[in-house]
């Protein structure tokens, strides 16, 4: 059963993914670099989201957004992503 990661990274294709093409897909995705500054993977925002209201939060919880560009690349990516987390929370 699909954890709120993979509901949230959910990607449409053209036939369902085995069992084995999600996992890899899935081990691909969460090693993907959202803070360059700081070299923080996705997996570890996603992890970090719980208990987040706001993209500070997420900041202050896994180390993005104080590398050198002060979160001007990673903000706008984790905004969305802590916004497709809410709504999934919420059902919406």
């Amino acid at each position: 059963m699909p954890d709120d990661k993979d509901s949230i990274l959910n990607d449409e294709t053209e036939r369902p993914l085995t069992p084995e093409e999600q996992a890899r897909e899935r081990a691909k995705q969460m090693t993907r670099v959202v803070c360059i500054c700081k070299g923080i993977p996705l997996g570890k925002v996603l992890d970090g989201l719980p208990g987040c209201e706001t993209v500070a939060d997420v900041n202050q919880k896994v180390g993005s957004g104080s590398g050198g560009c002060k979160g001007e690349r990673c903000g706008p990516r984790i905004k969305i992503l802590l916004k497709k987390y809410k709504e999934h929370k919420t059902g919406g």
